[in-house]
């Protein structure tokens, strides 16, 4: 009967520690893809639910992906690609960013095909793609969720 216990406890013990490690992987993962450099940013979601995050210090599309957030629509999202240090290997240029009803077919992509061929998304279309996607996190610093 204590063999038992022990073997149950062991048991128990290994699960626990399994979910736990693959807890801090996944949340380690969603970090790098989500990573950013200013307090206001938003993630989006894109049609294959692959996730960015993406920062603007514009007033006009940060109104724009506020709405997007509050409807749950979606839009094209997008900007210039550039090279960065998260998951993906770019983002959207901050300085640049649009949101968009229609954009240039040839433009259009996923986060993840950008990111698997970023040297023709960076010299192609000027450097502008734009991906279908869903803004689902909003983060703004301090400040209050001023759209």
């Amino acid at each position: 009967m204590v063999k038992r216990s022990v073997l149950l406890v062991v048991a128990v013990v290994v699960v626990v520690l399994s979910v736990s490690l693959v807890l801090v992987y996944l949340n380690a993962d969603y970090s790098n893809k989500t990573k950013h450099e200013t307090p206001r940013w938003v993630v989006i979601t894109d049609s294959k639910n692959d996730v960015i995050s993406v920062e603007t210090s514009d007033p006009e599309p940060w109104r724009a992906l506020g709405a997007l957030y509050k409807t749950q629509t979606q839009l094209w999202i997008g900007g210039t690609v550039e090279d960065y240090d998260n998951y993906w290997g770019f983002r959207f240029d901050p300085d640049t960013i649009v949101v968009a009803e229609v954009t240039v077919e040839g433009a259009q992509s996923t986060i993840r095909a950008i990111s698997e061929d970023l040297d023709y998304w960076k010299n192609t279309w000027q450097k502008q793609v734009y991906v279908l996607a869903t803004v689902i996190e909003v983060h703004s610093g301090l400040d209050s969720l001023d759209f």
